[in-house]
């Protein structure tokens, strides 16, 4: 049994404390009918709003939840916290734009620093692409420190080590998405001293926060995914769960954000080896709504972005370079995007199969990744094999893809990767990974008379802690 003190703000914002308890306790309701009676004192109990965070101390005791079936329902809590991911670096990536007069109009003071690469993003309070990555790393704590406190029988090992391995995932997954906003970019290679975040290995509220070095975070990730990867199945057929594809697929992406393609190529490679599915666009009518279903077959990992408002709004429009890149011949213009006369092109249709922007993993994240790794390494007969059978359902009446060299292979690759993976938060993690690397990036954003500019390596490519967080914990703030 644990002492119940304060949530720490690292593990909850304000917005999410006052309704945390009510969120997660119906959602566990509605998926553990058989034994909610039992387990629903605890989980309210360990879910109880907490407004002070380190500064009150209420005397009610915690109860953790006690079987693996209430570990079950944490880690099925999809909806409300684990299959959510952070969104500001969308908005930042301008590959949409907006007038002035919408710009203006946003009800969030984030939306609108954010589209700017402001310092006051977090100038109202709220920052959930804070508060629910440590949300997730929480429960994902709750889960693991009760599995290691329980006596499991042989009946049970499977489902425990199913549920560890699942938990592992998915504080691995919130601690990657906290980094590529809020930590600086470093290559694999990179051996200076940067800052990271504060690592939460446990659910003690006591623990110390102290921001650890960048180093430390990545080798936390790591660990987690690789011990992950023995341990959830083989397959899973709840994508908002993973399996062995959802765990080597973010291997890969881990180990290709910060420039190491030799490791990420070994993981996408393996995750070839499950045939991930691709969706025909070119035999969908261009009519359709959507031609991605809730949980298609493109998916590997379900999760989607914090739904701002900037997303959904019919003034939020796709940047013109962008739409350039896209021939006469390519099914996706039809599919992706719809002129409803305001102006310019919307976004039409996500890979969520709801109004809800992706922000998970999809199959073709892994081909371009595999196909850029092997034109990296100079085996540019693969890479156009890999990449051909991606754009095969994408282009119409497709001419073979063949590569003069590595210099061709790459620059198409990466306009390939710009016109398929949008909509997801990937494009910040690219520009960040891109521009370290000399591509020399400049972003651009037109607010009436004013032009804002993004410099490649910007220090605003790393987003400002929550004031709030500096000023109770005392770790130190991101320069800007």
């Amino acid at each position: 049994m644990l002492q119940r003190e304060t949530m720490p703000h690292l593990y909850q914002s304000d917005e999410a404390g006052h309704q945390i308890q009510f969120i997660l306790l119906i959602t566990i309701t509605i998926k553990t009918m058989k034994y909610i009676m039992k387990s629903c004192a605890a989980l309210l109990l360990l879910f109880s709003s907490c407004d002070g965070f380190l500064d009150e101390k209420p005397s009610l005791s915690l109860v953790v939840p006690s079987k693996l079936a209430d570990f079950e329902a944490l880690l099925n809590n999809d909806n409300q916290v684990f299959n959510i991911s952070p969104a500001i670096g969308e908005i930042g990536s301008a590959d949409y734009f907006t007038t002035v007069e919408r710009w203006e109009t946003y009800s969030t003071q984030l939306e609108r620093e954010a589209y700017i690469w402001g310092d006051e993003v977090h100038a109202n309070g709220n920052m959930p692409d804070w508060a629910t990555p440590f949300q997730q790393i929480f429960y994902a704590n709750v889960v693991l420190d009760g599995i290691a406190a329980l006596n499991i029988s042989s009946e049970e090992q499977a489902q425990a080590e199913r549920l560890k391995g699942t938990a592992l995932f998915f504080r691995a997954n919130a601690y990657h998405n906290l980094m590529v906003l809020f930590c600086p970019f470093a290559r694999f290679d990179d051996t200076s001293d940067k800052l990271g975040l504060p690592i939460r290995a446990s659910s003690n509220i006591q623990d110390p926060i102290t921001r650890a070095s960048l180093q430390e975070v990545k080798d936390f990730i790591k660990k987690d995914l690789e011990e992950a990867l023995d341990l959830v199945p083989e397959t899973e057929p709840m994508k908002t769960l993973p399996s062995k594809l959802t765990v080597l697929s973010l291997l890969m992406r881990v180990h290709f954000m910060e420039a190491d393609y030799s490791k990420a190529l070994d993981y996408g490679l393996l995750a070839m080896e499950y045939s991930p599915e691709l969706i025909d666009l070119t035999a969908l009518p261009q009519s359709a709504a959507n031609p991605f279903g809730i949980f298609n077959k493109e998916v590997v990992f379900y999760s989607h972005l914090n739904p701002y408002n900037y997303f959904n709004s019919p003034l939020t429009f796709v940047d013109e370079n962008l739409l350039e890149l896209y021939g006469d011949d390519d099914s996706r213009v039809g599919h992706f995007f719809i002129d409803r006369g305001t102006g310019g092109l919307n976004v039409k249709a996500f890979h969520t199969g709801r109004n809800l922007w992706f922000g998970g993993i999809g199959t073709n994240e892994i081909y371009l990744t595999v196909s850029e790794c092997l034109a990296r390494d100079g085996r540019l007969e693969e890479a156009a094999q890999i990449l051909e059978s991606l754009l095969e359902n994408r282009i119409f009446d497709l001419e073979p893809v063949t590569f003069e060299n590595s210099t061709e292979a790459l620059d198409f690759i990466l306009k390939e990767r710009r016109k398929e993976l949008l909509f997801r938060g990937i494009r910040w993690m690219d520009l960040r990974r891109l521009n370290e690397e000399g591509a020399g990036i400049i972003l651009t954003r037109q607010l009436g008379e004013n032009t804002i500019t993004l410099s490649p390596n910007s220090p605003r490519y790393v987003f400002p802690l929550p004031p709030s967080e500096v000023e109770r914990s005392g770790i130190e703030q991101n320069p800007r």
